[in-house]
């Protein structure tokens, strides 16, 4: 060991998180999605496997509603714990719903989760790129210490299979292969 405790410390590992955290929206960004959602809960917050369980659930309806198999709609999920009242709910990002009416899919959505949730509130937009929400959904990832004290629950973004087959392809077809730089 040296004399120096920070000579040890690897310096880069900060800036390979914030890159990994950077590349991985960039990622996601390239997707053409449909909605983002952010699902909450009413009165008492269930454990966090009902609640992804529920979260899963919603999913699963809503690739029923839009008559396409649930194994190729798209999800990134991500939970947290909010600021204001510390009160976990999801962000999530769906894509492929093969709708031509976003309006209508929107209220489909939130129906389903006010069945699903007991009356809980729910919002869902039409996603726009330019409103960053592929990069909202993954600012976890890439969290300095403000960040992690304030999403501590929030560390990780779960994607369906269709997701990661998705930007595999996106890679292979270009410069990049599956994350390495070419």
């Amino acid at each position: 060991m040296a004399k120096n405790p920070r000579i040890d410390r690897d310096w880069r590992d900060p800036i390979r998180k914030s890159e990994t955290a950077t590349d991985f929206g960039l990622s996601l960004a390239r997707i053409q999605w449909d909605v983002f959602a952010t699902p909450t809960f009413r009165g008492t917050v269930p454990r966090a496997n009902i609640a992804y369980g529920m979260a899963w659930r919603w999913l699963q309806e809503t690739a029923k509603v839009c008559g396409v198999p649930y194994n190729r709609l798209l999800i990134a999920l991500r939970g947290e714990v909010g600021e204001e009242n510390g009160r976990f709910h999801f962000h999530c990002l769906v894509g492929r719903t093969a709708t031509r009416n976003c309006h209508t899919l929107q209220h489909q959505m939130e129906h389903l989760w006010k069945i699903q949730s007991g009356g809980a509130r729910v919002d869902v937009r039409q996603y726009h790129s330019a409103l960053a929400g592929a990069e909202y959904v993954c600012k976890c990832l890439g969290a300095n210490a403000y960040e992690l004290n304030k999403y501590s629950f929030a560390n990780t973004v779960t994607l369906s299979d269709s997701v990661i087959r998705l930007i595999a392809g996106i890679d292979s077809s270009g410069d990049r292969r599956c994350g390495r730089d070419t």
